[in-house]
């Protein structure tokens, strides 16, 4: 894993977790391999022709195949070539759930 996610100042544990999050900002969207999830955010594979930047805020969707998908506002923390680090407005659980 890339240096600067191990620096990470995270209170909380990463859990990896095997999921889609469809990352939407405006009328752009992408969808992209979740990394890792806490209570706090969340790091995925960074999808090709990404065009946002850390502090932009965004809309994710978590889902798992077909059916319904949890929404959750974050704020990208971090990026790298490969990675995105994002911070949720509010803390979820793991998997986020609708609430």
């Amino acid at each position: 894993m890339e240096q600067v996610l191990t620096r990470d100042r995270r209170d909380s544990q990463r859990v990896p977790y095997p999921m889609k999050v469809l990352v939407q900002y405006s009328d752009m969207a992408w969808v992209a391999d979740v990394l890792d999830l806490s209570t706090g955010g969340c790091g995925i594979y960074r999808p090709a022709g990404f065009l946002l930047s850390p502090g932009n805020v965004a809309q994710l969707f978590f889902f798992e195949g077909c059916g319904p998908a949890v929404r959750v506002s974050a704020c990208i923390a971090r990026i790298t070539e490969r990675h995105i680090g994002f911070e949720y407005h509010e803390p979820q659980h793991i998997p986020p759930t609708p609430g």
